[in-house]
């Protein structure tokens, strides 16, 4: 069987999905015999190949104001790649043209008396972090003092953009054979856009590689960090939907005797404003994207308590790499972090308040070596990788052989999901 997975959101310096794309290839590549292809944006037509896994690259222009991130102008460069390589299983990790050429190729192969299995994994609450979250932040910080009128006006075009996105998704999921989520809260988020039958598929941890035993006192002395060091780390994405600059006022609103450091890995488009803030704060440590995740997992379990202030998370995969690299978690009452941050492994506090985090974490600094090991042992009990993937094979094989449903219509888009369009077209990233 060929599996595909076709997403814009995979990149050499690109988080969650990457990592779960990754771990999926290498599961399917040491304990099946099935192959795996990859479709994504790049720099250049080209198709790759290695033993069972194919990667397909289309050329695409980079998103305006990303430096990485690209996006698929059309469906028909993708259609093309899957009517070549022929999946027995398409899965969509996002959701802008992807869905129309997966549709145009599941209708081929019906015609042709054939069929696939399509799915969609909800790797991010589009209406909420991309469309209704930007504007609203343009509406507080640009607009307020010019016109509260004009504010106003911009709340409320924010309810009405992702009320089009979230008719948008329902369209794309409620027309999948399939449809994922990675916790009960994105499952339930799913439900309030409108589509049923979700199925809870969580993502893993690599336990070897993410590990207390991984803790390094000379790569925290490279740092500038000795044993009294408070060591606080984020690790995602330098953009405004990760609420980097509210960990760095949490860390600047801590108490001046503690010693503490703040590393933050990674690139994204306010990489400049965390530039500037290290060069404020020479306590205030900026590191490259890390592509090499043995050299990762060392710096993590380096650090003594990790942050997360975005609301939008859908799962936490650098949350559950954290605990089990024997960290507390310090992040926000919001989204996947409720379910990742229990009782005993940590603290959550409200959105956008950096006091309370930096209170949070005061404590968090007090209770750290009784949080570490329950964390760890949380994390070995409940997830894995091998657990995860299983569960996500198990869903498709239980699917087949596909259900002969009719595909969406040809040439027919429903009036709500074209309204969406023009909304979608000027997102970031899914």
């Amino acid at each position: 069987m060929k599996f595909c997975d076709i997403t814009m959101a995979y990149n050499a310096t690109s988080g969650g999905i990457k990592t779960y794309i990754d771990e999926k290839r290498r599961f399917l590549r040491e304990n099946t015999d099935h192959e795996h292809l990859l479709i994504i944006p790049g720099s250049r037509d080209r198709v790759r190949r290695s033993g069972r896994t194919t990667t397909a690259t289309i050329k695409s222009p980079l998103l305006p104001g990303q430096n990485a991130y690209r996006v698929f102008l059309t469906p028909t460069k993708i259609k093309h790649v899957l009517l070549n390589e022929a999946p027995d299983i398409v899965e969509l990790g996002s959701y802008y043209t992807e869905p129309w050429a997966a549709f145009a190729y599941r209708r081929r192969l019906r015609e042709a008396g054939a069929n696939c299995l399509l799915s969609a994994y909800f790797h991010t609450d589009v209406a909420k972090a991309y469309v209704a979250a930007p504007m609203r932040a343009a509406a507080y910080n640009w607009l307020q003092d010019v016109s509260e009128a004009l504010a106003s006006g911009v709340e409320k075009l924010a309810d009405v953009a992702a009320t089009g996105a979230q008719r948008y998704i329902r369209y794309v999921f409620s027309h999948c054979d399939l449809k994922f989520a990675a916790s009960p809260s994105q499952a339930a988020r799913l439900e309030e856009y409108g589509v049923d039958d979700v199925e809870i598929v969580p993502m893993g941890v690599d336990l070897r590689l993410f590990n207390p035993r991984k803790r390094s006192a000379e790569a925290r002395t490279r740092c500038g960090a000795n044993e009294n060091t408070t060591v606080l780390m984020f690790a995602g994405r330098l953009c405004a939907e990760k609420r980097v600059l509210t960990i760095i006022k949490a860390f600047e609103a801590l108490p001046p005797e503690m010693p503490a450091q703040l590393w933050l890995m990674g690139d994204g488009p306010q990489r400049s404003d965390v530039e500037s803030a290290a060069e404020r704060n020479p306590n205030i440590r900026l590191f490259d994207y890390e592509s090499d995740r043995t050299r990762f997992a060392e710096l993590l379990a380096s650090a003594d308590i990790y942050v997360s202030a975005g609301p939008f998370e859908t799962f936490g995969i650098s949350v559950l790499e954290a605990q089990a690299s024997g960290l507390p978690v310090i992040g926000v009452n919001a989204g996947a972090l409720r379910e990742r941050v229990l009782p005993g492994l940590g603290a959550l506090g409200p959105v956008d308040d950096p006091e309370a985090m930096a209170a949070n974490i005061v404590r968090a600094v007090q209770e750290r070596a009784a949080i570490g090991p329950r964390a760890r042992a949380h994390i070995a009990d409940q997830f894995s990788w091998s657990k995860a993937l299983t569960k996500l094979l198990a869903s498709y094989e239980a699917k087949l052989p596909v259900r002969d449903e009719p595909p969406p219509p040809r040439a027919h888009i429903a009036a709500e999901t074209l309204a969406a369009l023009p909304i979608l077209a000027s997102l970031p990233i899914i």
